[in-house]
């Protein structure tokens, strides 16, 4: 393997190779951005694949390397062997931690991305694909315009602070853990959309003085994820939230992009899943389900590894 310190060539390599759904976590941007965060981050090639692995910090001065939808290599042998020849490689690391697009064989552990997820083609015209809606879906969007919702979708300054007081209030109120102000800035700060990067931005959906909606969304090769979002308790029957999506969508669709990820819904068949009620909501819309495979962890150091588990269920 040898290391890749060529962004141009980096980007077009990924573009080319890399599935739709979650390509940015393997662009030079999206590495940047970790960097900002204070962590280490390697780009290396080797036996026809790439991969972009990120050093995370654990007690006592360990490590493990995560891998976030790579390798990404003309053919799935070629991924697999990367992932050999970093097991190999990489003896600082305990294990590694992978969201592969196609199977690597390893410990299954805890998602770190969506291993399924929902593609809105966007290929058919405003007609059709309000017509693929589910009826309730169709019903709320024109409710929302009646009753006079706003969507601004280059939201700037004003909507990152709109998005991150809402998203504070949102996870507050289910209980999760938000990320850092510094995690959103990053992204938003690397992703700027120029040189074939992806292009992070803020969009909103206001009434009035009120913001009642707010979406982080990232647009690259063809796809535009939504990352994130955040919704107001106050005025919800307005129906901001969809709304909002459908301008997405459409303005999505005139730009030339291909596909709208909704970047996570829950597994067909599970009752009593924690995304229940937001996968009823990103299916309203229409779509194709796609399944990533699971997370997994390559061991590389089998002594640390246990004592990692063995704390990790303690803790």
């Amino acid at each position: 393997m040898k290391p890749v310190d060529h962004k141009t060539d980096w980007n077009l390599y990924i573009m080319e190779h890399a599935p739709r759904s979650g390509a940015f976590l393997q662009s030079w941007e999206w590495g940047e951005a970790k960097k900002q965060l204070g962590l280490k981050v390697d780009r290396v090639e080797g036996n026809e694949a790439r991969c972009q692995l990120i050093s995370m910090p654990l007690p006592l001065g360990k490590q493990y390397g995560y891998i976030g939808r790579g390798p990404v290599g003309i053919s799935h042998e070629a991924e697999r062997d990367m992932v050999t020849l970093l097991k190999q490689d990489r003896d600082e690391d305990l294990f590694l931690r992978i969201d592969a697009s196609r199977p690597v064989i390893g410990k299954p552990t805890g998602e770190v991305q969506p291993a399924h997820t929902l593609i809105t083609h966007l290929h058919d015209s405003d007609e059709e694909l309000l017509a693929a809606m589910h009826s309730k879906t169709r019903y709320n969007i024109r409710l929302a315009e009646r009753k006079g919702v706003e969507i601004i979708l280059d939201a700037s300054n004003d909507g990152f602070d709109a998005f991150m007081e809402l998203t504070r209030a949102t996870y507050k109120r289910h209980g999760i853990k938000a990320h850092s102000r510094e995690h959103y800035e990053a992204i938003m700060d690397h992703l700027d959309g120029n040189d074939d990067a992806p292009m992070a931005f803020m969009a909103v959906a206001k009434h009035g003085d009120d913001v009642l909606a707010a979406n982080m969304m990232i647009d690259w090769n063809g796809t535009r994820t939504y990352l994130h979002g955040a919704s107001a308790d106050t005025k919800k029957n307005l129906m901001a939230p969809y709304l909002l999506h459908w301008k997405l969508l459409q303005h999505a669709k005139h730009k030339g992009l291909h596909a709208y990820d909704w970047w996570g819904i829950a597994p067909e068949g599970v009752k009593n899943h924690p995304w229940a009620g937001v996968t009823r909501f990103k299916k309203g819309f229409g779509g194709e389900v796609v399944q990533m495979p699971s997370t997994v962890d390559v061991v590389v150091n089998p002594f640390w590894y246990g004592l990692y588990k063995l704390a990790k269920r303690f803790k």
